[in-house]
């Protein structure tokens, strides 16, 4: 579906700014904005996102700076450094879509698509022509629910390891130095 361009001229809203860096490459979202206004907003802030809205950085496209915009950032501003696709949700889940730019098939499409060295692009309108298999909308929730518990999982242990990691060296630094305490009589 088309999407839109903010206007700033008689805007006195304020909105949260989603920029090249906002996006987790680790995670896939969103975990810093900028609040930006027309007098202040860099001339990249212009495209109005929505809840469901699937955003892909194409500079340096290989990176995979993607994210699915939830409710918390529906309406705010994302650079024209990302594409906007949004889902005809007759069709298609706004989730299918992004779970297809994460595979390694479209990140094969993005090299082969891409253009300059030092900051290496792919327009818009390349990455709205990538084919997406589109199955029966139950085949896409039945595959959309399995790749979610997968990735809340593997989210778990990414999150969950390090946490584990720095308690355990915290216990250890704490059993090391009753361990070596000796009482001077």
């Amino acid at each position: 579906m088309t999407t839109n361009n903010i206007r700033w001229k008689n805007n006195d809203n304020s909105y949260r700014y989603i920029d090249l860096t906002s996006v987790s490459r680790d995670n896939n979202s969103i975990i810093e904005t900028s609040e930006i206004n027309a007098n202040n907003a860099p001339s990249r802030a212009q495209k109005l996102v929505l809840e469901n809205d699937v955003i892909f950085a194409t500079t340096r496209p290989t990176q995979q700076r993607l994210c699915l915009i939830d409710k918390e950032y529906s309406g705010e501003i994302a650079s024209t450094g990302y594409c906007v696709l949004r889902a005809k949700t007759d069709d298609v889940i706004p989730k299918w879509i992004f779970f297809n730019l994460t595979t390694t098939d479209f990140k094969n499409y993005v090299e082969e698509n891409q253009s300059g060295s030092a900051y290496p692009a792919i327009s818009d309108a390349k990455v709205k022509e990538y084919k997406i298999p589109i199955p029966p909308l139950a085949e896409q929730e039945r595959i959309v629910g399995i790749l979610d518990k997968f990735d809340t999982l593997v989210n778990s242990i990414s999150e969950g390891l390090p946490k584990e990691i720095e308690m355990r060296k915290k216990q250890y630094e704490y059993y090391r130095n009753q361990l070596l305490k000796f009482h001077h009589s």
